[in-house]
C-alpha cells in the first residue's frame, strides 16, 4: 500500500494563490512514494502556466490518466505532448468518440495516430486497471443507482440523435496506509455508483477520502442527502468536492458532513498523507 500521498490540483474553476489561474477544468498532480501521475488535464488554458508558479514539473510523467473525453478534463493533453516520450496514456476507449453538449462541441481534440506517436503506450481502460503500483483506474462504472444520472445532456453527434451515456467516465483511486482514495473526474456515473463499485471491485467496506467534480449541480434533495448518506456508510475521513459539483451542493455537503474533514480543493491546494513512519 501506499505510504506517502502528495495531489496537487493544478487545473480547476477557482484559484487560491497570488499568480494562479482559474478555470472550468480539472487536473490533479498525483505523487504516490515513486510514481508521479496527472489525472486529467483541464482545458489546457492554465495547466502550465499553474504548473510554472507551483515550481511542478510536467516532464516525463510516469503516467496520465483521463477521466473521461470531455474538453475541461482532456483539453490540456496537447500541451503536454512534447513532454510524453516516456509517459503511458490511459484513457477509455469511448473518450475518443465524439460529444456533444446543448453548447456544441465538448470532445477529444487528439485523433489515435497523435497519441500513439506522442506516449510511450496507450492503454485503453474498460475495465478496472492498475497504473502503478496500488493505484487504479475503474474504466466502464456500472449505473446502479435510481436517483443517479450523468448530470447533463450529452450526444454523440452534432444533431442530437444518439444520445451519449458517458460510459467512458471513469475514477481513480490509490490504496494507501489510510485506506482507499478515490478521485473523481466528474462522476458522471454518479458519486454513489461509483464509490459502490470502488467498493465492490476491492472488497473494502471503508473509504479514507474522496475528491473532484461530482456533478451536483442540478441535484434533487434527495439524491445530495442519499449522497450524504453513502459518504456516511463508507465512514469517508476527508472529502473535497471541487469543479462541477456546485457550490449550493459544496455547501450542503459542509453543513451535512460536519465530523467529516472538508476541503476547499481550488488551484495551488495541496493534500498530503505523509509518510507512514513519520
Amino acid at each position: 500500500m501506499i505510504s506517502s500521498l502528495k495531489i496537487t490540483i493544478l487545473v480547476e474553476n477557482t484559484a487560491g494563490g497570488r499568480g494562479l489561474l482559474g478555470e472550468h477544468g480539472l487536473s490533479f498532480l498525483i505523487e504516490a512514494d515513486n510514481s508521479r501521475i496527472l489525472f486529467d488535464t483541464g482545458q489546457g488554458m492554465t495547466l502550465i502556466h499553474n504548473g510554472d508558479i507551483l515550481g511542478v514539473s510536467l516532464n516525463n510523467l510516469d503516467a496520465i490518466a483521463l477521466s473521461h473525453g470531455h474538453y475541461d478534463h482532456s483539453g490540456g493533453l496537447v500541451h503536454l505532448l512534447p513532454l510524453c516520450k516516456n509517459t503511458d496514456l490511459y484513457l477509455h476507449p469511448n473518450a475518443l468518440m465524439p460529444k456533444y453538449s446543448p453548447r456544441g462541441d465538448i470532445g477529444f481534440s487528439l485523433d489515435e495516430e497523435t497519441l500513439s506517436r506522442s506516449f510511450q503506450r496507450v492503454i485503453k481502460t474498460e475495465k478496472p486497471t492498475e497504473i502503478a503500483k496500488d493505484i487504479y483506474i475503474t474504466g466502464s462504472i456500472p449505473r446502479n443507482h435510481p436517483l443517479e444520472d450523468t448530470g447533463g445532456l450529452f450526444w454523440h453527434d452534432q444533431n442530437h440523435h444518439e444520445v451519449d451515456p458517458m460510459l467512458d467516465d471513469q475514477a481513480l483511486y490509490l490504496d494507501t496506509y489510510k485506506g482507499l482514495f478515490v478521485i473523481l473526474g466528474c462522476a458522471h456515473a454518479g458519486v454513489i455508483n461509483t464509490l459502490d463499485y470502488i467498493s465492490q471491485i476491492t472488497n473494502k467496506k471503508e473509504i479514507y477520502g474522496v475528491i473532484g467534480g461530482m456533478h451536483l449541480l442540478r441535484a434533487s434533495q434527495e439524491r445530495l442527502m442519499t449522497t450524504v448518506e453513502t459518504l456516511k456508510k463508507y465512514n469517508i475521513q476527508l472529502l473535497g468536492a471541487n469543479h462541477c459539483t456546485g457550490i449550493d451542493a459544496i455547501s450542503f455537503l459542509w453543513h451535512e458532513l460536519k465530523s467529516i474533514d472538508c476541503r476547499d480543493c481550488r488551484v495551488g491546494t495541496i493534500l498530503e498523507i505523509e509518510s507512514m513512519g513519520k
